[in-house]
């Protein structure tokens, strides 16, 4: 009888706070500062974030509205 495959764990612990920059474009970066990008919508951006954090739930949170995202703050 073969062994099943044991669950994937996952080593990543990136939360990403996603929302616009101030020209209007998608910003998606970790909380930490390790890693983002800048994307043409927000679809993108959360697909992004998903795949980096590895799809754990609760790893992503979307700024307000009213906030200015960069990747460099």
């Amino acid at each position: 009888m073969p062994n099943p495959v044991p669950p994937r764990t996952s080593n990543a612990h990136h939360r990403f706070v996603i929302g616009l920059d101030g020209e209007g474009h998608w910003i998606a970066r970790d909380e930490q500062g390790q890693t983002g990008g800048v994307f043409a919508d927000r679809l993108s951006a959360i697909r992004f974030a998903t795949m980096e954090s590895d799809h754990q739930a609760g790893a992503i949170r979307f700024a307000p509205r009213s906030a200015r995202l960069s990747l460099f703050n």
